[in-house]
């Protein structure tokens, strides 16, 4: 063991004496030297809780970045939702029937295209051409 000499306060000298009497040590040195390896054991433990704070800081901050990209596909989800919900509403406002759609084919045929469809009808595929406006 090497010996060292240590200048200290009389307050430290103090709370040295007490240590030495709580912990029921030999001598100051014994102290000092009981002090010291707690010391290096509250260092490593002060370590250890550091990296665990950012780790559980790390997670917190992943976490609220996830809430808040729920928070937002909720949202849109929402939106969406209240567009379906309409949906069927707004169908049977814009719903035609075959002879309002048979007469706007008529309305938007040419005259040659009308003369025509006088004699051999109005051709299907034009009347659903309407029909998916």
């Amino acid at each position: 063991m090497q010996k060292v000499t240590v200048s200290i306060t009389d307050e430290h000298e103090c709370e040295l004496r007490a240590r030495q009497r709580l912990d029921d040590l030999d001598s100051r040195s014994a102290a000092i030297r009981t002090a010291i390896e707690e010391y290096a054991h509250w260092k490593a433990e002060y370590s250890d809780l550091e990296a665990e704070y950012a780790d559980l800081k790390a997670r917190y901050s992943d976490r609220e970045e996830r809430i808040s990209d729920l928070e937002e596909q909720l949202s849109k989800r929402s939106q969406i939702e209240e567009k379906i919900e309409e949906l069927p509403d707004r169908m049977r406002a814009s719903r035609m029937t075959y002879s309002e759609r048979r007469q706007r084919a008529i309305d938007r045929a040419s005259l040659g295209e009308r003369l025509k469809w006088k004699v051999t009808g109005v051709p299907e595929a034009r009347i659903d051409e309407i029909g998916d406006e």
